[in-house]
């Protein structure tokens, strides 16, 4: 009885490592310039550039994860894994793997739109995002919640710790600064 388990389930997680890696370079437009404005150990890219070292780290432990699993496998020649325990490979193809897909592709998705649609709209879009895929569709909730949750972390960051966050372009840049003036954070 052939394995069906391969060492094709690495692509997905040494995938996300690869491109957070990249995108941990396109975080700011000017490096150079994000380290002039920060202030101590946090500045403009700290938290989505802690956010992408959160997903090397995630991915990583799942590809190791799963090399484990396939030589294992490959090693067991008396009985196959049980279908009781995890695996990457099981986990494929259900659902849960595709949650953790998703949960990593939301956060890839953060990092980046932070700086096209600025700091508080992608806040507000990845709470509610996550909101969503931890099964909570109950639309008063997941709107609290992201509004409070978006709420608090702009006055964290922009209000008490004077980070100058992403406003985000265009018009996006003109909406954030008219709700951080709003708000009374601007």
């Amino acid at each position: 009885m052939k394995s069906k388990l391969s060492w094709r389930g690495l692509i997905t997680p040494l995938a996300f490592v690869v491109v957070a890696l990249i995108l941990r370079y396109h975080v700011v437009e000017s490096p150079q310039l994000a380290a002039l404005v920060t202030r101590g150990l946090a500045g403009p890219s700290t938290w989505p550039d802690m956010m992408l070292w959160v997903i090397v780290f995630f991915s990583a432990v799942w590809a190791l994860q799963t090399a484990v699993v396939i030589i294992r496998s490959k090693m067991s020649t008396i009985k196959p894994i049980p279908a009781t325990q995890v695996s990457s490979s099981d986990a494929e193809s259900t659902p849960f793997s595709l949650l953790i897909a998703l949960g990593v592709l939301f956060i890839l998705l953060y990092g980046y739109l932070l700086a096209v649609i600025g700091f508080a709209t992608a806040t507000l879009l990845y709470i509610v995002s996550w909101c969503w895929l931890g099964g909570l569709r109950k639309p008063l909730l997941v709107s609290l919640i992201g509004l409070i949750g978006t709420t608090v972390l702009l006055y964290l960051f922009v209000k008490l710790a004077s980070m100058p966050l992403d406003r985000g372009q265009g018009v996006m840049g003109e909406f954030s600064v008219a709700l951080y003036r709003i708000m009374g954070i601007y």
